[in-house]
């Protein structure tokens, strides 16, 4: 039932009807007070403040992370709607992407499980077959998207070797009113509907929003009726946080509720019905019904000698209902597959507990920090052995900050923990950042990562017509190496602004978990997670922003290397990477139009495979061009953004030397995107 309210067109009509009517809502709001413009070009500040990996906040010059920042602004002048679109151009990010489970992304040729994906600090859990959909990670009420490369395992613990992305919502707002009313549309067949809004009240802030994301669903086969293979979706998220800010404490709480009904739906049929002696079309569906609930507390109290206590708390569910039906396509009825084979359930809690306490000494020479990290997680699935599971990773960790002399830090940091799969070794991490008056800015760091096998890698026992994948109980914990060293020059000259940077890493693995083809069963291909000896990846990158006035321009470049080993005596696979991006941003003044363009190549990447063999492949390059133009209206209470997405139109790239296993079986190409789209963004904005 509610499938078919999900494919109704009235609803497709009401966004449309939506977006039109918007600007005419306006008019009995007239006496709202003016926003601030926010046609100015999105420009990323070396002052910007970072949280993630640091002490309290800090600027992301005096970080001794390369933290970089993607800015609600930024978001805006590209159209981003969801996490997946907001990293896609961006250098460095290698996203993936299956059109049922979702994307995947990597980091320095670091993937998976490997990066950690956050709010708040509170990870996001429920990956399907490794991926965590980025599509279903809305970005209504963030202020900015923070991103380390490299290890950060002495603070966020396992699954953090690679990386980790950490999605800062609102914390304040100067006016006591603030109200989005959002309206977009896209012609791939994306009709969204978004409202935020804000009120604080002296110390109080309190920020909701809510909205519905409908997706039509979008095919490149058009000779086939009925399947798409990118599935329709339609998704509800609703969002609630409180801040309380005083001279010495901040108290937040904050919750939020999702939900996706995505249909997968097959080709049609003709069958014979013999009850009936009749010939009948049909078809079967497959209703994907996903929630992500989550929950956050946190306290921050500075003592009067800056003496700082962080406390966070957080809850982080994943809720997934699998159901198979059979459907007659002329009487429209369905039923439900009687085979438990054909229905899956999937839950995961997890629980996340982190204190830390910082203090200076030494008259703010040196500065200690010391923690605990206590994350419970709860896993119920039909598809693993004994279908409930329970991990636990509990971890004290400590860093101290020596500023030996002005503008160089030194940061040694250690963590102990207890894994009750895996024996957890001790992690250490070292970063030094000098810093010359502020103009030049150089940072070095190691760090050791290590990440404990999935419950999924572990026990999963996944049979469908075209695959068969299982765990392996067997599986022995990755343990890995990081290290990395950047060059920042900055020039400013009256109101020009220039920004050179160089950087290289280096990131050695040990047991690499990867997914590999094992002999078939009845005919049908099998795969089981097992380890690789090593997995290394090695490479640099080169970047320019110019700045002035109206005007942001930056382009930048990266090589990755890859050396993989799959066991003793085999001959290693090496390949190179190459990336390339850029975007411009400008303000037309007469016009008082933004411009942003962004742009991407995808360089080849290397695809590994064991097919009875360890085989080296390629996925093909391709590119990825986005322009959109940006006016307000009305002394800035309607923001209209209209642009393209993906102008290069690239659907579905081709593979070589090795099969891609995908949700329908192994493949010669990988999805990429819908072809080339534009869409169309109406924002009515009322503050006061």
């Amino acid at each position: 039932m509610f499938a078919t309210l999900m494919l109704n067109g009235s609803c497709r009509r009401f966004c449309l009807v939506f977006v039109a009517l918007i600007g005419l809502l306006s008019l009995a709001m007239a006496q709202s007070v003016s926003a601030p413009d926010t046609t100015k070009p999105a420009m990323v500040d070396i002052k910007d403040v970072v949280v993630t990996g640091q002490y309290g906040s800090g600027s992301v010059q005096k970080s001794v992370y390369e933290v970089k920042v993607i800015t609600n602004a930024e978001l805006k002048a590209k159209g981003a709607n969801n996490l997946r679109e907001a990293l896609q151009t961006k250098l460095n990010i290698d996203l993936g992407q299956d059109p049922v489970y979702g994307s995947s992304v990597g980091i320095n040729g670091i993937s998976g499980e490997g990066i950690k994906i956050m709010v708040d600090g509170i990870p996001i859990v429920g990956r399907m077959d490794g991926k965590l959909d980025l599509s279903q990670i809305s970005l209504n009420n963030i202020e900015r998207i923070e991103i380390v490369e490299g290890p950060l395992s002495v603070v966020y613990g396992t699954d953090a070797m690679g990386g980790v992305i950490n999605i800062i919502t609102k914390t304040f707002q100067a006016e006591k009113v603030n109200l989005n009313l959002k309206g977009y549309y896209e012609t791939a067949g994306l009709y969204n509907v978004e409202l935020n809004t804000g009120f604080a009240f002296k110390k109080h802030q309190l920020y909701l929003s809510g909205g519905r994301n409908f997706f039509d669903g979008f095919t490149t086969r058009k000779s086939v009726e009925r399947f798409q293979e990118w599935r329709p979706k339609e998704q509800y998220f609703a969002d609630a946080k409180y801040v309380y800010l005083a001279d010495r404490f901040r108290v937040s709480l904050a919750g939020s509720f999702f939900r996706e009904l995505m249909l997968d739906r097959s080709a049609p049929k003709l069958s014979y019905t013999p009850a009936d002696q009749s010939w009948s079309y049909v078809g079967s569906d497959l209703h994907n019904l996903t929630y992500r609930p989550r929950a956050t507390a946190s306290l921050m109290y500075k003592f009067k000698e800056s003496n700082q206590l962080d406390v966070l708390l957080g809850y982080s569910g994943f809720y997934r209902y699998s159901n198979k039906y059979y459907k007659n396509l002329v009487t429209g009825v369905e039923n439900l597959v009687d085979d438990k084979a054909a229905q899956d359930t999937s839950r995961y809690h997890q629980v996340t507990a982190r204190v830390t306490y910082t203090l200076p000494a030494w008259k703010y020479r040196l500065h200690f920090l010391f923690g605990i990290d206590i994350n419970q997680e709860f896993i119920w699935q039909n598809r693993i052995e004994g279908e409930k599971k329970k991990l636990g990773d509990y971890a004290a960790f400590g860093s101290a900050k020596i500023s030996v002399v002005e503008g160089l830090d030194i940061q040694p940091a250690v963590r102990f923990a207890y894994n009750t799969v895996y024996r957890t070794p001790l992690i250490p991490s070292l970063n030094i950042r000098y810093n010359r008056l502020d103009k030049f800015v150089i940072r070095a760091g190691y760090g050791r990562g290590f990440r404990a096998p999935s419950a999924k890698e572990l026990y999963l026992d996944f049979a469908i017509d075209a695959h068969n994948i299982l765990g392996n109980t067997k599986l022995k914990a990755e343990d890995g190496h990081n290290a990395n060293l950047s060059f920042n020059y900055y020039l400013v000259k009256q109101q020009h602004n220039i920004t050179l940077s160089a950087s290289g890493f280096y990131n050695y693995i040990f047991n690499k978990i990867e997914l590999v083809r094992i002999a078939d069963v009845n005919f049908t291909p099998t795969y089981q997670y097992t380890n690789y000896k090593n997995y290394s990846t090695y490479g640099g990158q080169v970047g320019i922003s110019y700045r002035w006035g109206r005007l942001q321009v930056a382009a930048s470049a990266q090589a990755t290397g890859y050396n993989v080993v799959y066991k003793s005596g085999t001959s290693p696979a090496k390949v190179w990477s190459p990336d390339f991006s850029a975007n411009a941003t400008y303000l037309i003044p007469k016009a008082e139009l933004a411009l942003y363009v962004g742009y991407k190549f995808n360089g080849e990447k290397p695809l590994f495979s064991l097919d009875g063999n360890f085989k080296t492949g390629k996925r093909y390059a391709y590119s990825l061009l986005d322009v959109s133009l940006s006016k307000n209206f009305w002394k800035n209470r309607i923001q209209l953004t209209v642009g393209g997405k993906n102008l290069a139109g690239v659907e579905n790239v081709r593979t070589e030397g090795v099969t891609v296993l995908g949700h329908t079986g192994n493949t010669n190409s990988v999805p990429v995107g819908w072809g080339r789209t534009f869409f169309t963004s109406l924002v009515l904005h009322f503050s006061k």
